[in-house]
């Protein structure tokens, strides 16, 4: 669909963004996110505001 691809077009746009300020590979970037995506679902409460990524993204569109 028109909006998944415009989602797509996003992250890989935020990939590249992440990799050129970290000054890394997207690949790393890729292990960045999963590695941070794991550990927010282990983590059970995120709404204390202890400054850490929410547990789940959205994309309003």
């Amino acid at each position: 669909s028109r909006q998944a691809d415009q989602a797509a077009l996003e992250l890989e746009t935020a990939k590249e963004i992440l990799a050129e300020v970290f000054r890394i590979r997207t690949s790393e970037v890729d292990e960045m996110i999963l590695g941070r995506l794991e550990e927010a679902l282990i983590i059970s409460d995120r709404s204390n505001g202890d400054g850490l990524w929410p547990r789940e993204f959205r994309l309003d569109g």
